[in-house]
């Protein structure tokens, strides 16, 4: 997660994934725009079987993390 984030917004329980990037110096182009994008989804899908199981089926989510990253 070198680029971003998960944040849970504790008023709704919205959960995102947030990423950055800094193009000081540089041009946005459409291809980093993709990139970040790319980030984000790859990142749910990596870590929603995990955000599921601490919802659905009471799973500490330290214990859900690890059996992700394993």
């Amino acid at each position: 997660m070198m680029i971003g984030n998960f944040e849970l917004d504790f008023s709704d329980g919205e959960i995102r994934y947030k990423t950055g990037i800094d193009v000081e110096g540089d041009k946005l182009t459409s291809a980093l725009i993709n990139h970040l994008v790319y980030a984000n989804l790859t990142m749910m899908d990596e870590y929603l079987p995990g955000i599921r199981a601490v919802i659905e089926n009471n799973v500490f989510p330290q214990d859900a993390i690890a059996q992700i990253e394993q």
